[in-house]
């Protein structure tokens, strides 16, 4: 009886084995559930369709109530130059060539569990996601009281380990270990000394949605938590970019979506509304008017770039020199359709030519506006449409003529009263870019997998 009792376990003994193995368990889960990488494995939409807001909307965390109409149009036009200038000297040699406080749209989502309300700068232009985080070790002042996100507080937040391909997988020197060895870390730099640094993360987005019952759908997706940001342009800043280009680290990209397009409301009709659509997967409208993108030879680039091959107004065909919009291999040359810019910067021999023929097809009174080159006086809007000819693209495989709304600013004049004004401007360099007011009212279709972009004019409010 003693030998058998000694080899026995007892229920006390039983208990304590029990605890100990659950402990231990517990242990092996809470040090490896913030490692994960089986990101490109979880299940995505088949599509869905997320709102834009216009920076300078009411509803935009950039909006300032104290400006005027003419200061909101004179500063959009400054940050033009501003976008401009970056793209056209470092367009692919930086993998984030963009102010990223210059871009035009912002999309709002909320973050985590449970979700928090925020925003990022829509750019097709940039490729890795972020949002400035806590705790901080350097964080700027968000707009419009909007919190600073806390994983902590989010059940569903976890950090990418080191081994994870996501990491291991960067050739651009942006995604690197951490001091510690476990995590993923990254820093992204831009052109005006903003900078965001902090762990590659995955976390649930909720996206406010027109397709789905209950008007929001979630999604698992990688993205920086910035720790270490800074902002150039004062205190305020909004929280962080929701990148589009074709890189390896873009929303599109890492979420497998081969689809995806916009359609902008035009800001200058009354009653326009407030909000544009950006449709992702099975939602995205492609249409058949469709034009390549290109690089050069077989190298891509991860902005969207398209063959212009020549320039309309009316019907006279401008004399444009061969080559003027021929992409090069650095990319300091070539055609960007970019959502960031606001106005189109054209090729200088190009431009020249269209500006001649506008005044010579144009028979109304010009007038002379600051950062304007042709100006006309107008009794209405209609005037505009009836004796101002039509500007046409014609890319290959596909010819897009501007309605007069994205031709055209409109400006009123205490002297002179309804002018509009050219929205074209003269490229510095050599790198022509279409900017977002070409595309108001168009529906922009991006197909990656087929490698071609669609234009089509439509009402952007009936979307």
């Amino acid at each position: 009886m003693a030998t058998s009792s000694s080899s026995s376990i007892s229920s006390s003994d039983l208990l304590a084995l029990v605890v100990l193995v659950l402990v231990s368990s517990s242990c092996f889960i809470s040090a490896t559930s913030f490692s994960f990488s089986d990101h490109k494995h979880n299940t995505k939409p088949a599509g869905f369709t997320a709102r834009l807001i216009h920076r300078d909307s009411p509803e935009s965390p950039f909006y300032d109530p104290k400006l005027t109409d003419d200061e909101r149009m004179r500063n959009a036009e400054q940050r033009s130059i501003e976008r401009y200038n970056h793209l056209a000297r470092r367009p692919n040699d930086v993998r984030a060539p963009v102010d990223y406080l210059t871009s035009v749209f912002v999309i709002s989502f909320g973050v985590g569990t449970p979700p928090v309300d925020t925003y990022a700068a829509m750019d097709t232009a940039s490729d890795i996601t972020w949002i400035q985080c806590l705790p901080c070790e350097k964080c700027f002042t968000q707009d419009r009281g909007v919190p600073i996100f806390d994983p902590r507080k989010s059940s569903s937040y976890v950090k990418i380990g080191c081994e994870d391909p996501i990491c291991s997988g960067d050739v651009h020197g942006r995604l690197t270990c951490d001091r510690d060895g476990i995590y993923c870390s990254y820093h992204q730099s831009y052109y005006d000394t903003a900078q965001s640094g902090g762990i590659l993360s995955i976390d649930n987005f909720s996206f406010l949605d027109n397709t789905h019952l209950d008007g929001k759908i979630k999604i698992q997706l990688p993205f920086g938590c910035g720790h270490n940001n800074t902002n150039p342009n004062g205190v305020y800043g909004i929280p962080g970019v929701f990148g589009l280009n074709k890189d390896a680290l873009s929303f599109i990209t890492l979420k497998d979506f081969e689809r995806f397009s916009h359609c902008f409301v035009t800001i200058y009709k009354k009653g326009s509304p407030k909000t544009s659509l950006i449709r992702f997967g099975q939602d995205a409208i492609i249409t058949n008017e469709t034009t390549p993108m290109v690089g050069f030879g077989n190298k891509t680039f991860p902005h969207y770039y398209v063959s212009l091959e020549g320039i309309s107004v009316g019907l006279t065909k401008l004399n444009i020199p061969e080559g003027t919009f021929k992409t090069s291999e650095t990319g300091y040359r070539g055609v960007i359709i970019d959502t960031g810019s606001t106005n189109t910067n054209l090729a200088g021999d190009a431009y020249d030519l269209l500006l001649a023929e506008l005044r010579r097809q144009i028979i109304l009174q010009r007038v002379s506006i600051s950062n304007y080159e042709l100006c006309n006086l107008v009794t209405k809007m209609e005037e505009m449409i009836n004796r101002i000819p039509k500007i046409t693209y014609h890319f290959s495989g596909l010819n897009h003529t501007l309605e007069g709304w994205n031709a055209w600013s409109p400006y009123r004049s205490s002297k002179y009263g309804l002018i509009v004004c050219l929205k074209f401007k003269r490229a510095t360099d050599d790198l022509t870019i279409i900017g977002f007011e070409h595309l108001l009212d168009v529906n922009v279709g991006y197909d990656l997998r087929n490698k071609v972009i669609s234009l089509q004019n439509g009402d952007c409010t009936k979307d």
